[in-house]
């Protein structure tokens, strides 16, 4: 027994050595009530060795399957390190929320796409807006096309008439977008077919459609189709509605030809 337990003490010096030794300056300190590492048990089994009563010495085959545990931790923390690094890749391309602390204590937000991950010194880093940050600062991470959502054109919701015998164009309120998320102009599709730019107007966020795309359709309610050149190429094709009638009480002095076309709609 003493020569097996001399051969495991022989063995768990040499670890502890080449632990103990290993850039020791830049290993973190552990603080009191922290997570106990394999090193940490380790050294306490080390410890325990040592300091056995020599009368009542411990048996092999509990050190033997102290040893087993050891080799489990240090198998489920490597596992887990893969995990997290596994995890990390797939943040690429998503956008994330950040939180970072300054020197003085306070907590600042930083939102962006993550454009790569990197791993340093087995921990994981991510790039958001051309910096660096540990995964550990991650706070919420969401999709990238639910994340600008808010940029993208819009339409609001209309419902509007147009009477053949009174000749008033349909006003749309629309939103071209945000930033480098914006469409410089929109096709419109009512019944399938596009309406000619010539009938478009867009002013101050408000796009005008002329009569003259609007009278050859039978009396009925048609769904309007808008289609954005955004970098998404945006589609709003449930929002707006035109009902057309034809009352026979309308004046007819609405413009009955074509809008300027001076807007910045297109098909």
């Amino acid at each position: 027994m003493a020569t097996a337990l001399d051969g495991i003490l022989t063995k768990l010096d040499e670890l502890t050595f080449s632990t103990d030794r290993t850039n020791t300056s830049e290993q973190p300190s552990r603080t009191p009530g922290g997570d106990l590492g394999k090193d940490e048990f380790l050294q306490l089994l080390v410890c325990q060795m040592k300091n056995q009563d020599p009368l009542e010495p411990e048996k092999d085959t509990d050190f033997i399957a102290q040893l087993a545990q050891f080799s489990a931790l240090e198998q489920m923390q490597n596992l887990n390190e893969t995990m997290m690094n596994s995890q990390a890749f797939s943040l690429v391309g998503k956008y994330v929320l950040v939180n970072t602390t300054a020197s003085d204590g306070k907590v600042s937000e930083v939102k962006g796409v993550v454009d790569y991950v990197t791993i340093k010194n087995g921990d994981s880093y991510m790039s958001v807006n051309g910096e660096l940050y540990s995964i550990d600062k991650l706070v919420e991470v969401r999709d990238s096309f639910y994340a600008i959502q808010e940029f993208l054109p819009t339409a609001k919701k209309t419902e509007a008439v147009y009477d053949k015998s009174d000749k008033k164009p349909v006003v749309v309120e629309i939103d071209l977008g945000k930033g480098s998320y914006a469409a410089n102009s929109v096709a419109v599709v009512i019944n399938g077919e596009y309406v000619k730019s010539d009938y478009l107007k867009y002013e101050d966020g408000k796009l005008s459609i002329w009569p003259g795309a609007l009278d050859g359709l039978d009396p009925g309610e048609y769904q309007v189709g808008l289609y954005f050149d955004d970098p998404y190429s945006t589609s709003v094709i449930d929002k707006v509605t035109i009902k057309v009638t034809d009352t026979g009480t309308g004046d007819g002095a609405g413009s009955e030809g074509e809008g300027s076309g001076e807007g910045d709609s297109s098909q």
